[in-house]
């Protein structure tokens, strides 16, 4: 794919489309979608987020974006403190809450906090035992952050279901086996895994508000979540943060 460079301001995002060839010289379609730009923090250092940051995040780690999808999103934002680029990718040209996503969280020093994968493809799939999950999420985990995962014991292992709309419209529910821990520093990290020990998402650096009974760090892989925080939506009940700015 063209390298596009995303950029805070969208005079420099049009620029960088132009010059890595997105438009057509005779100034007809793009040949991909614009990738919006939101979620900008008065606090943050601004800087310029890129897809190729994002997709060398998934290499390191042995993951991928399906074929055929593109980033249609990104913004940047806060996990806790660290600022972080979220990039979103779909198999479509525009964003749909709801609907299948892969979602990354990197920070700064390009640190995956965060990725999911939510494909109708992986719905309605057999999910693994709790002892499998929990092995083959060490493995994985082991094999791009094992200083981290050094750090972590395990809390529960149990069912994980993510409901989502496929390109028909239809409710779709793809299921998983989480494994749940708890790193040295008290904060913490999970990994859902999926059919044929596929990783379908994970967390780490999760921050829990013991006071408010609920999640404290923002949930940037999560729709219903993002809608609530972007005022499309309603606050989802805890375990879910609070979505106010």
């Amino acid at each position: 794919m063209p390298k596009v460079l995303l950029a805070v301001g969208a005079g420099t995002l049009l620029a960088a489309l132009a010059a890595a060839g997105v438009f057509a010289d005779d100034g007809g379609p793009p040949a991909a979608p614009a990738v919006r730009t939101t979620g900008i923090g008065t606090d943050i250092n601004l800087r310029e987020v890129s897809v190729e940051r994002a997709e060398q995040a998934l290499k390191n780690a042995g993951l991928a974006v399906p074929d055929g999808w593109r980033p249609v999103h990104t913004r940047r934002e806060r996990h806790d403190e660290r600022p972080v680029a979220v990039v979103r990718y779909e198999p479509g040209t525009t964003r749909t809450l709801g609907g299948e996503h892969l979602t990354v969280v990197i920070d700064d020093e390009d640190t995956l906090l965060g990725y999911t994968r939510l494909t109708a493809e992986a719905a309605d799939r057999p999910r693994p035992q709790a002892d499998q999950a929990e092995r083959a999420a060490f493995e994985w985990l082991r094999g791009f952050a094992a200083e981290h995962a050094a750090g972590l014991d395990v809390q529960w292992v149990d069912r994980h279901d993510e409901e989502i709309r496929d390109r028909a419209g239809r409710r779709r529910v793809v299921t998983g086996t989480k494994v749940k821990t708890r790193h040295s520093n008290g904060l913490y990290t999970w990994i859902i895994v999926g059919e044929r020990e596929t990783v379908l998402a994970y967390e780490r650096d999760v921050r829990w508000d013991g006071e408010a009974g609920r999640r404290g760090t923002a949930m940037w892989l999560h729709d219903r979540w993002i809608a609530a925080r972007e005022g499309t939506g309603p606050q989802p009940d805890a375990p879910y943060a609070l979505a106010g700015r």
